[in-house]
């Protein structure tokens, strides 16, 4: 029993050591414990043996006991001078055969000698103990060893304790201790990793720097204690196929490590080794997306008045970042996010609007943004959907007057929906269920479109700033609005009057009409402004201007004044004075039309000869001939085209003479006809017809010349055209001049007029004083 207590404790110490080694081993190359799983093997292992080498040399010897004859054999083994009598004492011992008379007497002797001889046998003799003592001596050394370990370093047995029978998983004191957060952004934010799937896990977004900050914590392993702050900590990045890639960062601050992996794509393990501290298992960097916004979708309610209910779409799919949409719409704004969010912020210059899957919060930032929200959600239950109401409002009105209030706009909207400017850039910062945060936001640019004033456009037509009092002014232009028009007529003054005077137009817009043109009929696109029921005298002054007002109810409606057009009353004469005159510029310029004609008709005649040179030598004709040709082929032809849009102005200029003549209603009214009738007509039929013959003719010479084919016949085609061009225009030309004359004759019988006028005048003042000094005389 005692040899097996020994062998039993030498077991123990030797285990003790052989896993202590092994453990102080493994942690000064891994600074871990040794795997929990081995450690397990272990125990499984070495506990059974300790408790069968416990039974088989402890307990089993203790409870087993020998025989006194067993005793008795090994005694004679050992000393054979015994010879039978040991054994034969022990068995007779317990009784003496009476069997004969001998056996009695020889038994007795048999015990005797036996008792003589073991008189002389010692009992080390019979015994070996050697062995029992060398036992002895190395299980009191090796358990002297783990005592004095005990009693040296407690902390060691409580450590082996630990491992091997507790089978702790964390069972070293360590001296350095690391704490990590990833640092997120947007703001900075320090966030712990989280426990998925039993591991330590950070999700981190796409395309992001990973930005690691490892703290050394205050305090220590036991108090009294502090932290050790290593030098540097060695970083390993395990990638996701197994590569890794080593770096040691030193401290940013006192206890503070940072570590950045750029733009990172792909999942990492990173693993921590700074003094005697060691990440037991990797921390594991999931790489998710980040949260996006994948469609906006507004639907709207228009302004009732802009009628776009009806006209337009109320849903409106946003494929930009920008929506212009009239001011004073409300629109529910539905945004789908690319992920499950748990929270959502919508900040604009003048507001933000916060919220998550049950609640929401208004943060207004200036006096001009009102808001009245019922706090409900802003996500959906799943957090896939943001949901919002808002309506955009007029700018406020403001005055430079102190002595006037300033005006404001009140609109009316529901308890539910958010007033924004008229013009607000929405940012969206987006947090996932993944507690990751947009870094850089969505932007939708709301802009809210003014209902702008009427566009107003006129112009007169037919008549000049000189006016008689009879006249009849036609005014033709456009009327243009955004939502539709609610009125539009003339409005004018006379001489220095202050208020405009209204007068309606014979057709006027419809109700809400966007585009209108100004016209008495369908065939009289112009309104006419009538100055007879005026009564204007000569000298007096018009100002005339086209008016129009819109159907803004957001405000007030619009009016728009057109650009003023301003007359001026004269008599008959000197609406024609002004009209001679114009009328010798336009004959100046007729005559010369004729003249480039002339030129370009003499030219074509001397080129006759050229061409019919050029024919006659088809391929050997000289080159100078040929560029002949081809350049008066050119000339004519640009010339043509530039007498032709010279005759279209003259034309024009001779139109508008009539008009002003039928306009300002001038006696006698059969001369404007017949101007028109002997000048104009004429004048558009040669500009119109045979303007265009002459120049398809010149034009096909030009072409014959640039190709080298035969060019003498339409040469001549083309000098016959000019000259009966020129032969109408002179023909024009004289009716021109006859007008001319009859507006001379007019002019020197107004000048007779004026003079024998003056003439009265002064027969007048000389009868009246005559007349006075007669008075005086009586």
């Amino acid at each position: 029993m005692v040899s097996g207590l020994l062998f039993l404790g030498c077991c123990v110490a030797v285990v003790f050591w052989t896993t202590t080694t092994l453990d102080a081993g493994w942690f000064q190359l891994q600074k871990l414990e040794l795997p929990v799983g081995l450690r397990a093997i272990l125990l499984a292992v070495l506990l059974p043996c300790g408790l069968l080498l416990l039974a088989r040399r402890v307990i089993f010897p203790l409870v087993r006991r020998l025989r006194d004859s067993d005793i008795a054999l090994l005694v004679e083994r050992r000393f054979p001078q015994f010879q039978d009598r040991l054994i034969t004492s022990v068995e007779s011992s317990h009784r003496i055969s009476d069997e004969g008379p001998l056996v009695k007497p020889m038994l007795e002797r048999s015990v005797r000698e036996a008792d003589a001889l073991a008189g002389d046998v010692a009992a080390d003799d019979v015994f070996d103990t050697s062995h029992l003592k060398r036992l002895g001596l190395m299980s009191g050394g090796l358990m002297l060893s783990v005592a004095c370990v005990g009693i040296v370093s407690p902390q060691s047995l409580t450590r082996w304790w630990s491992a091997f029978v507790r089978c702790d998983e964390i069972y070293h004191q360590r001296t350095t201790d690391l704490v990590l957060h990833a640092v997120s952004q947007p703001s900075d934010r320090r966030l712990a990793f989280q426990t998925i799937d039993q591991r330590l896990t950070y999700r981190h977004p796409r395309g992001a720097d990973l930005e690691l900050e490892m703290i050394v914590p205050d305090g220590g392993p036991q108090t009294g204690q502090m932290w050790v702050v290593p030098d540097r900590v060695r970083i390993d990045v395990i990638r996701v196929d197994g590569s890794r890639s080593r770096t040691y960062v030193s401290a940013s601050s006192a206890r503070t490590f940072r570590f950045v992996v750029t733009r990172l794509q792909e999942p990492v393990q990173i693993e921590l080794l700074a003094g005697d501290y060691r990440t037991r298992v990797p921390y594991q960097i999931v790489v998710v997306n980040p949260p996006g916004i994948d469609a906006v979708e507004l639907r709207c309610t228009y302004p009732e008045y802009t009628g776009w209910n009806q006209l337009r779409e109320r849903t409106l799919t946003m494929t930009g970042s920008e929506v212009q949409l009239p001011v004073g719409t409300s629109f529910e704004l539905v945004a789908t996010s690319s992920k499950p969010l748990q929270a959502v912020r919508i900040v604009s210059d003048h507001f933000e609007l916060s919220g998550d899957r049950d609640s929401s919060q208004l943060l207004l930032r200036d006096e001009q943004t009102s808001a009245n929200s019922d706090n409900g959600p802003l996500l959906s239950r799943d957090g896939r959907m943001i949901t919002t109401r808002m309506m955009i409002v007029p700018p406020v009105a403001t005055t430079t007057d102190p002595a006037k209030p300033i005006e404001t706009t009140t609109v009316s909207t529901d308890n539910s929906c958010l007033q924004i400017p008229f013009s607000a850039n929405l940012r969206f910062f987006l947090h996932d269920d993944d507690d990751v945060m947009s870094a850089s936001p969505e932007t939708l640019s709301v802009q809210g479109i003014p209902d702008a004033p009427p566009l107003v456009v006129a112009q007169m037509n037919g008549v000049g700033n000189a006016v008689t009092r009879l006249a009849r002014i036609p005014v033709s232009g456009r009327i243009r609005d955004d939502y539709g028009l609610q009125s539009a007529g003339f409005e004018f003054l006379v001489d220095d009057e202050s208020t405009w005077r209204p007068r309606p137009f014979r057709r006027v817009p419809t109700t809400h009409a966007t585009d209108f043109d100004l016209q008495r009929s369908d065939d009289e696109p112009f309104e006419i402004f009538d100055l007879q029921p005026l009564e204007l005298s000569e000298g007096q002054t018009l100002t005339l201007s086209v008016v129009a007002s819109d159907d803004n109810q957001m405000l007030t409606p619009a009016v728009t004044r057109s650009e003023p057009l301003l007359f001026r009353i004269v008599s008959n004469e000197e609406v024609l004075s002004l009209l001679y005159t114009r009328e010798i510029s336009l004959r100046n310029r007729f005559e010369e039309v004729i003249a480039q004609l002339e030129q370009i008709r003499n030219d074509l005649q001397f080129q006759t000869d050229v061409a019919r040179r050029v024919d006659a030598a088809g391929a050997a004709a000289s080159l100078e001939d040929r560029a002949s040709l081809n350049t008066s082929a050119t000339r004519s032809g640009n010339n043509v085209r530039r007498q032709t849009n010279e005759l279209n102005s003259i034309v024009e200029g001779f139109e508008q003479i009539v008009q002003q003549l039928e306009n300002n209603a001038i006696p006698p009214q059969q001369q404007a006809e017949e101007m028109r009738a002997t000048i104009v007509r004429p004048l558009q039929n040669v500009s119109g017809e045979m303007m265009a013959t002459a120049d398809r003719a010149v034009s096909a010479f030009r072409v014959a010349a640039l190709d080298a084919q035969p060019t003498e016949t339409l040469v001549i085609r083309s000098s016959e055209k000019v000259s009966d061009v020129i032969a109408s225009l002179k023909l024009i030309l004289d009716s021109v001049r006859d007008m001319a004359e009859f507006h001379e004759l007019l002019k020197e019988g107004k000048a007779i007029e004026d003079k024998l006028e003056q003439l009265m005048q002064n027969m007048k003042d000389l009868q009246k004083r005559e007349l006075l000094q007669k008075l005086k005389g009586i």
